[in-house]
């Protein structure tokens, strides 16, 4: 269908071809017009009010009630220094208890990896050991000596990275590892249960909106922080 332009408003019409030599009135404004005296409207993408309201630059606004509101907030240095230091506060406990299962962790693991080697070897000398123990103590030392590096080493930079707002990554690994610690339980070391209640902590603290606010904030923040 054939469209117009009104002369008054702009707005694009349809007019049927029975009706272009007949005064139509426009829904919008009321203007009486002929459509075969005005020009065809040329192909709009959008609305003209949407097309209006983009071209309207920020200065053409009288007050900030008549400005659109943008989905991003502005940035308040008070609030982001106040979640900057909550964040902080929130992530202290669990990132220290991390750290310090790494570091208890990593002894036991080797601590019983050494252990296991040494009952092997004697039990080696032994005329009569039983059958199958030798090699399951050696397997567990092997297994308990691998263990010990990596879990030290995600345990203990996670935790401090938890701590410094630095890494996320770091963060959500080590409470992983934490929480999946329960499966050492049962293999090389009986202690390894712990940081699984620490490691769950972690993870709560992680999925907290203010502190996963600050570790997307950038660390060059022009604020100072009082860690």
């Amino acid at each position: 269908m054939p469209t117009v332009s009104c002369p008054s408003c702009g707005r694009v019409l349809e007019v049927d071809d029975a009706y272009r030599d007949w005064t139509v009135r426009c829904p919008h404004c009321a203007t009486e017009f002929v459509p075969a005296q005005v020009a065809p409207a040329p192909f709009e993408s959008a609305p003209r009010d949407d097309r209006d309201r983009r071209d309207r630059r920020d200065d053409d606004y009288e007050d900030d009630y008549d400005r659109p509101q943008r989905r991003s907030r502005r940035s308040d240095p008070d609030r982001d220094e106040w979640e900057r230091q909550e964040a902080t506060r929130l992530a202290y406990g669990p990132g220290t208890w991390l750290e310090v299962c790494g570091w208890l962790g990593g002894l036991l693991l080797a601590g019983g990896a050494v252990l296991r080697l040494l009952v092997a070897a004697a039990q080696a000398n032994n005329p009569n050991p039983p059958p199958g123990e030798t090699e399951g103590m050696i397997i567990g030392g092997v297994m308990s000596g691998l263990l010990a590096l990596p879990y030290t080493i995600v345990m203990v930079v996670g935790g401090r990275k938890m701590r410094a707002l630095s890494s996320y990554g770091w963060a959500m690994t080590a409470s992983v590892v934490g929480i999946a610690s329960f499966v050492l339980f049962c293999c090389v070391c009986i202690c390894s249960f712990v940081p699984v209640g620490f490691g769950i902590w972690g993870v709560v603290t992680l999925n907290n909106p203010v502190v996963l606010r600050a570790f997307r904030r950038p660390r060059d923040y022009p604020r100072q922080w009082n860690d």
